[in-house]
């Protein structure tokens, strides 16, 4: 998996960037699935000085997908870990589509419906 984190505007970045590789480590095992070579995050922090505010956004591009989220906020880990979990709350869900869990889901529920409505109508 190709990682590229970009930070802007910041102090001191060793434990910004820390975080980050941890949470791209996370994120690594969750798309083991995908061939390495298809597989890019691309994450940038960013702290504005005078509002004391602080950016994550977060991209991950996946074969036929891309995957983005984006959090603002006053507390730095905070935003990066919210980033962070909208990826990958993103993906399963992309991986459920590819899986067809969806359509299972709506299978059983049409047929559960359907059961229910032949019991009314008897």
């Amino acid at each position: 998996m190709k990682r590229f984190i970009e930070l802007k505007h910041i102090g001191p970045k060793g434990h910004v960037r820390r975080l980050i590789e941890a949470l791209c480590d996370r994120l690594e095992d969750k798309l083991a699935h995908f061939e390495a070579d298809a597989v890019s995050v691309h994450a940038v922090f960013e702290e504005n000085g005078t509002h004391k505010l602080a950016r994550t956004s977060v991209t991950c591009h996946v074969p036929r997908h891309v995957i983005a989220a984006h959090d603002e906020g006053r507390e730095g880990g905070t935003t990066i870990r919210r980033a962070f979990e909208e990826v990958e709350r993103q993906l399963e869900k992309c991986n459920a589509i590819v899986r067809g869990e969806r359509l299972r889901r709506r299978s059983k529920r049409r047929k559960a419906s359907l059961r229910a409505l032949a019991a009314r109508l008897s």
